[in-house]
């Protein structure tokens, strides 16, 4: 049997993440055990989260998912390379993990995993600089230093820190991405059935 880590806020969640859990367990095998380290009362936007951690918890394992720990706050509230470092890093001490989920854009691991080598790349830092002085912004320069178009997305982004923590840790753990399905990261609107959590939050505060 196989057991998967999901690293998520579940901010709240939503049909896409029980999509994703079913999507795992579809690919990998209906008797995979799926973990997920989730955010707890804070996320990486640096606000509340919706509800308290209990209550997505829970939301979570009605919705396919077999255990949940927490992310602690000040991995939860980092920038997208110390929040994948800190959830991979949970899950690698777990010592049962064998292989990590991820939702993304373009849906190819391979893609993402070059991505990763790019940026660990000796050079990189050097080019990232050119790209600075250039006076492009931050993400953009990232970018261009990396010559990966992979990165203008941010499912794509936080799935190259996961690899590069992968790396990082020396973690075997198998990947496997799921393509995002229905509406982008910040949609407004709800597409073939799915919205966004940040559309979800919006009709909720609402």
């Amino acid at each position: 049997m196989a057991t998967a880590g999901i690293v998520a806020e579940y901010n709240p969640f939503h049909r896409g993440h029980a999509w994703h859990i079913a999507r795992t367990r579809r690919t990998l095998g209906a008797d995979t055990a799926v973990i997920c380290v989730m955010s707890g009362h804070w996320v990486q936007r640096g606000e509340c989260a919706l509800t308290d951690k209990w209550s997505r918890a829970a939301l979570a394992l009605s919705g396919g998912a077999d255990l949940v720990l927490e992310l602690p706050t000040p991995w939860a509230m980092a920038s997208a390379e110390p929040f994948a470092r800190g959830a991979v890093s949970i899950l690698a001490a777990t010592g049962v993990v064998d292989g990590l989920s991820f939702g993304s854009e373009c849906g190819s691991a391979q893609e993402l995993k070059e991505a990763a080598q790019a940026l660990d790349a000796p050079d990189y830092p050097a080019m990232l600089r050119a790209s600075l002085d250039q006076g492009l912004s931050f993400p953009a320069a990232r970018q261009e230093a990396a010559g990966c178009t992979c990165l203008s997305t941010p499912n794509n982004n936080l799935g190259v820190e996961y690899l590069r923590a992968l790396a990082h840790l020396n973690a075997s753990m198998e990947v496997f991405t799921v393509p995002r399905r229905g509406a982008e990261h910040n949609s407004t609107q709800a597409v073939e059935g799915f919205a966004s959590a940040t559309q979800v939050r919006r009709l909720l505060r609402t």
